[in-house]
C-alpha cells in the first residue's frame, strides 16, 4: 500500500509573491506530472501565503515535512521523483 502526499505549491498573487513569481505555473506543472506518472496517491493543492515571499515560490510536501524555495518549472520532475515516483502502482 502506497502512503498519500500532498504537494502544496503557493501561488498567492500579488507584487512580490510567489503567484508573480510563477507558482501559478507550478501548480499546474506539478498537477500534470503526477498525471503522466500515474501516481494516484498524490494531491497538488494550492497552498495558503506561507509569508515567505523572498523565498517564492515555495514548495511543500507532506508528509515528508521537506519545504522547497525559489522551485522552477525544471525542479518539478526532480520533486516529484524524489517524493512520489516510487509510489507508483504497476499495471
Amino acid at each position: 500500500m502506497s502512503k498519500f502526499c500532498q504537494i502544496f505549491v503557493c501561488a498567492t498573487p500579488g507584487e512580490g509573491r510567489c503567484g508573480a513569481k510563477g507558482g501559478d505555473v507550478l501548480l499546474e506543472r506539478f498537477r500534470e506530472e503526477v498525471e503522466e506518472r500515474g501516481i494516484p496517491s498524490a494531491m497538488v493543492l494550492r497552498n495558503a501565503c506561507t509569508r515567505r515571499h523572498e523565498e517564492g515560490p515555495v514548495v511543500f510536501v507532506y508528509p515528508d515535512d521537506v519545504w522547497y524555495t525559489h522551485v522552477k518549472l525544471d525542479d518539478v520532475p526532480g520533486i516529484v521523483e524524489r517524493h512520489l515516483a516510487p509510489q507508483r502502482v504497476e499495471t
